[in-house]
């Protein structure tokens, strides 16, 4: 066959397929898309150079999203295929050899794939530069322009290569399936999966367990370095379990939907037997659907929440009480405090030209080891403790009166004490050590900020403090042995009557001190906004990628049921099914097809909730309502745009199917 002629075939084969072909193309080019857009803002200089944490963390998207991106064009490519099963055995019976149909199909793919790579490189350039600038505005930075953001030749490459492979890939997997099978066999797959389902009752148990085991874990998890590493668990039991009982669970229930008096009535005779007798595959689909809902709902309403949370608090951000804050690596002792205090002081004084423009400076001592809690007693962590750590930020009274501009005094056997966590203060004595503290509650201030579960201690004078440090020790990575808590000394300045932004400059010798670490608030709130702007950013992206995924599967998912009911429709017709009986019909598969997923979904989130908040308190969010705001608006959202979609497709479905 020569090339013309395989080039009119293919052309043909595209006009008539394109109700499965646009939307695979469009699909495809959103995800190349958004993958081209990560890629340009890794290698952007301008991200490069004016943020720290943000090029790791789109480098992590983008992993995220070029696997996600190869998974969808390979289920599309399959389903693809599986549809022009028929086409291609009818190809072979008019004559046309293998190699024929293969060329046939390479023309097809590659035109199907330059335009995808054509769109995904333009439009993402295009709307690279528009999320460019929206990423900026949401870590407040004002001094990026669209200049900044030129045409990336990498995330060219870098697309037109995996593109290139997703082809080659394509179309090994076409040749293979042509080469490997008779047409005989090719026209039986076009109807393969339509036997009835056996009920897998072993599948459900293991399905129910490990839904049993992922709830449980979500439920019961406390803490929150125990959420990081037991939400991937309890995620991972919950996924399989999700697939296992859609895939045998549910046919147990259609085949108890047989035994009603209610089946034999022609639309609940015809909605569940078509879904009985395809639920093999439909199973996988509604699966998928519900775990991806389940992936846009978790992303977007966490992220959401962190960035509004910073964007809440992060102008009052209490750690920093003054603008700038230096802290000597030297341990304090009773005989070298006054020297480390004198070092800090003049330092700073050094840095203007006037001491009368420091204002507001006060010394503070702190430690935060690692800590255990029993009963009333407070003892050092170990990896063998049966309860989950908490840090113990322990202050000095002396500078914790001037952070907050307090008077307060304390006896020899009192500490003030605060939690971060709801419930975690419940003692009126604290014991440490010999020593026994009456506790005084304060307001929770000075934890505002902290991310890990956490207790505030201020005791006396340093004295106290170095008897804590003695009995609360800490472990020592480069020693591997138990050390005594360091104990550390910092000042806190304001200033006054010079330009902040020339200030700021003027601190770079700070900087560059050995043996100091220093700290502003600006650079500080400039940290988090990029954190979590970045984090927001990337919670948006993956989140489009789950709902163009979503769409992709319900869109296919309606079209292949209509093609498998043409047929069957057709023939019912014959006997007197009339139109409304079809519409009906597909009435009383809404509740497999768009209701169970999505309340599967909103379940598994719901669940979720307690163990995605425990995460949350990682970045300061220490309130549920806040989650539950966002969680509850991007479902409500989510439910819209579900249904909308789902209604859409079913137009298609119809269209087929009469």
């Amino acid at each position: 066959m020569k090339f013309s002629m395989a080039r009119k075939f293919a052309f043909q084969n595209l006009k008539a397929n394109r109700i499965l072909e646009i939307p695979f193309v469009l699909s495809s080019g959103i995800m190349l898309m958004l993958f081209n857009i990560m890629i340009s803002l890794i290698n952007n200089k301008y991200v490069q150079t004016r943020h720290k944490t943000l090029p790791e963390l789109i480098t992590m998207g983008a992993v995220v999203v070029g696997i996600f991106t190869i998974i969808f064009v390979m289920y599309t490519t399959n389903f693809l295929l599986k549809k022009r099963n028929k086409e291609f055995a009818l190809y072979a019976i008019l004559g046309l050899e293998k190699k024929h149909i293969r060329k046939i199909i390479s023309i097809e793919f590659f035109v199907l794939f330059s335009i995808i790579a054509i769109l995904g490189m333009v439009g993402g350039y295009i709307f690279g530069q528009i999320s460019f600038l929206g990423l900026n505005r949401l870590m407040h930075d004002v001094t990026g322009r669209i200049m900044d953001y030129p045409f990336s030749i990498t995330a060219m490459i870098v697309c037109s290569i995996t593109m290139l492979g997703l082809y080659f890939i394509t179309i090994a997997r076409s040749s293979y399936r042509i080469y490997m099978t008779t047409p005989v066999q090719l026209l039986g797959k076009q109807h393969s999966g339509e036997g009835e389902p056996k009920s897998r009752f072993v599948l459900t148990i293991i399905g129910l367990a490990a839904l049993c085991g992922g709830y449980g874990i979500a439920l019961t998890t406390e803490g929150t370095l125990s959420a990081l590493v037991n939400f991937f668990i309890a995620s991972l039991l919950v996924i399989a379990a999700t697939y296992l009982l859609f895939i045998s669970f549910s046919i147990i229930i259609l085949k108890m939907q047989r035994r009603r008096k209610s089946y034999f009535k022609p639309e609940k005779f015809l909605g569940v037997s078509g879904l009985l007798y395809r639920m093999k595959s439909n199973a996988v689909s509604l699966a998928s659907i519900a775990v991806m809902s389940v992936g846009i709902i978790i992303t977007l309403s966490a992220t959401a929440t962190i960035y509004s949370n910073i964007q809440k608090n992060g102008d009052s951000f209490i750690a920093f009480s003054r603008d700038y804050i230096l802290t000597s690596d030297t341990a304090v002792y009773e005989n070298n405090f006054k020297d480390i205090q004198k070092n800090l002081e003049n330092r700073v004084s050094q840095t203007v030209t006037g001491k009368a423009k420091i204002k507001d400076s006060f010394i503070e001592l702190s430690m935060n080891p690692a800590v255990a809690k029993k009963g009333n007693s407070i003892e050092t962590y170990t990896r063998d403790a049966k309860t989950s750590p908490y840090f113990m930020f322990t202050y000095d009274l002396a500078s914790y009166n001037k952070k907050l501009n307090k008077n307060i005094s304390l006896k020899d056997d009192e500490v003030l004490m605060t939690s971060n966590r709801k419930g975690a203060l419940n003692m009126s004595s604290l014991k440490i050590g010999d020593r026994t503290f009456k506790v005084r509650e304060i307001d929770n201030k000075i934890l505002s900020s902290a991310n890990v579960d956490s207790y505030a201690l201020v005791v006396k004078d340093l004295s106290t403090m170095q008897y804590i440090a003695s009995v609360l020790k800490t472990y020592n990575i480069q020693n591997k042995t138990m050390e005594n808590s360091s104990i550390k000394c910092s000042i806190e300045w304001n200033v006054s009557g010079i330009n902040k932004n020339s200030y700021d400059r003027s601190l770079s010798k700070l900087k560059n001190d050995n043996g100091y670490t220093l700290e502003s608030r600006v650079e500080v709130l400039k940290g988090l906004y990029e954190l979590n702007g970045g984090f927001l950013f990337l919670g948006v992206l993956i989140g489009i990628i789950f709902l163009t995924g979503t769409i992709l599967v319900i869109y296919y998912k309606q079209i292949s049921e209509g093609y498998e009911d043409r047929e069957k429709y057709q023939i019912m017709k014959k006997i007197g099914l009339n139109d409304d009986l079809i519409k009906k019909t597909g009435a009383s598969q809404i509740v497999w097809m768009l209701y169970a997923p999505l309340m599967v979904a909103i379940v598994h989130c719901m669940v979720a909730s307690k163990i995605v908040y425990q995460l949350l308190k990682m970045f300061g969010v220490n309130q549920f309502t806040q989650y539950g705001t966002y969680f509850g608006l991007v479902i409500g959202v989510f439910f819209v745009i579900y249904f909308v979609i789902f209604k859409m497709t079913s137009r298609t479905y119809y269209k087929i199917v009469k």
